[in-house]
Order: structure tokens, then C-alpha cells, then sequence
């Protein structure tokens, strides 16, 4: 009885720091905090984005701060966040999102999903791989005429492509 009780409170337990990387992913972003970005990493982990696929932790650090660089403030906020345990020391997960980005001048409002697999290593829950999936990217002046668009990934000084989330649905 004792070991049922344990085993539902330390997955209570993993859940909550899965969740605490999560909402602590954004806000190290947002304050640019490459050296805690790279923690939330497992050491061969894989973050898949627009920039393409990197791995390693190292490597995805690296891609946030010259991504970054890029931006002026931005703002990432997770909502719903569903969590499914594989085994004891991984599981996956589904975070759906929204960010707000200012890119030359530009604010940019971005609704998106990211596709997580997380592992737990000697420091605790990191991510494991981290794939972005969009429903729009839109700059916000572009938004209440665009969202209904097929094209509506539309980046600053890029041309519009279809969206990762929705198109099959005809818009």
C-alpha cells in the first residue's frame, strides 16, 4: 500500500517539475538568461524551430542567444500544458503557447505549440527534444485580417507559408 502512495506522489513530484521547466522556459528567454536556458537541456538534446534542427545543449544556447539578438522584448507564456509519463524517467508532453516578439520594429503576436520529450538526468526534468509547431505568425497589425489566411506563418521580411497547426482543416 505504502509503494502505491509513494509511486503517486513522486509522479505528482516529476509532474510539477516538469511543469516548473516549462513556465521557467519562457521567462529565461525573456530575460535573455543563456547560462539557465541551457540547464532546462538534457546534454544531447535536440530543439527543432525555424532555424532547423540543433542539438546539444551547448548548440541550442547558442541558437537562443543569436536568435535573440535578432529581437528586441519579447514575451513567451505557456497555457495548457498536458503531461504523459513514458517510464519512470521520461515522458512527453504538449505545451500550447503564445508569444510576443518586437522584430525591426515590428510586434509580432505568434500562437504556437511545443511538441516536448522530457528526460530526467542526475540534476532533475530537462527537455530532451523541444519542437515548435505554429497556428500563426503573424505581425499584430496583420492579425485581425490574417488569421483566417492559409499563409498566415508569416514572419518579418519573409514571405507567408502555410501553418504547421490547422491547415488541414482548409484555413
Amino acid at each position: 500500500m505504502n509503494e502505491a502512495i509513494d509511486e503517486r506522489i513522486r509522479r505528482i513530484e516529476d509532474r510539477q517539475a516538469i511543469n516548473d521547466i516549462v513556465a521557467a522556459y519562457g521567462r529565461l528567454v525573456d530575460d535573455r538568461n543563456w547560462d539557465e536556458v541551457e540547464k532546462l537541456y538534457a546534454p544531447d538534446s535536440v530543439f527543432d524551430t525555424v532555424g532547423g534542427r540543433i542539438s546539444g545543449r551547448r548548440s541550442i544556447r547558442d541558437y537562443y542567444e543569436q536568435r535573440t539578438n535578432q529581437f528586441g522584448p519579447t514575451y513567451h507564456y505557456p497555457h495548457s500544458h498536458e503531461v504523459f509519463f513514458d517510464s519512470t524517467d521520461t515522458a512527453h508532453g504538449i505545451v500550447c503557447a503564445h508569444a510576443e516578439l518586437a522584430i525591426n520594429g515590428d510586434t509580432v503576436w505568434i500562437a504556437l505549440r511545443y511538441l516536448d520529450q522530457y528526460v530526467r538526468v542526475p540534476e532533475g526534468w530537462c527537455f530532451k527534444e523541444r519542437q515548435v509547431k505554429f497556428l500563426y505568425v503573424l505581425p499584430l497589425r496583420e492579425l485581425p485580417t490574417r488569421l483566417a489566411d492559409k499563409l498566415r506563418t508569416h514572419w518579418p521580411e519573409t514571405e507567408a507559408r502555410l501553418a504547421d497547426i490547422g491547415s488541414h482543416l482548409g484555413v
